[in-house]
């Protein structure tokens, strides 16, 4: 398990996640969230509106962070998470994400912080 210390790293690990989708969103990149987001129930164009560039070095940063979702290996756990993410880069309303699929807002919030946990934890020992 992971070292108790860490309380942090998980915060971290949800702001890089969401800062990539930011990225990669006003990049332009025909299958980054921008194209994603656009199938989402509640997208409004927030993210794509923002017009700014972006060095090579925090574009590469926000693909690398991208990978990371596929370190979750539950597809339904990856999923709440990725529109949590997506929701807090300014894709939509997470509770009507939830209402939409049925999901309690709490219960999946309390989840994803887990898989953030456990997420932490992978990207630690694999560095």
């Amino acid at each position: 398990m992971c070292e108790a210390n860490l309380s942090v790293v998980p915060d971290q690990v949800l702001e890089r996640l969401i800062e990539a989708v930011e990225v990669v969103a006003v990049t332009g990149k025909g299958d980054g969230p921008r194209s994603i987001l656009s199938a989402w129930p509640d997208y409004r164009r927030k993210i794509a509106r923002r017009q700014k560039t972006f060095p090579p070095h925090q574009i590469s940063r926000a693909e690398e962070a991208l990978t990371w979702f596929s370190l979750i290996e539950d597809p339904d756990s990856r999923r709440a998470l990725q529109f949590e993410v997506m929701c807090k880069a300014g894709g939509g309303k997470f509770s009507r994400i939830c209402e939409k699929y049925g999901w309690k807002r709490s219960t999946v919030t309390s989840r994803n912080r887990v898989i953030l946990q456990n997420l932490a934890c992978r990207l630690k020992t694999a560095v």
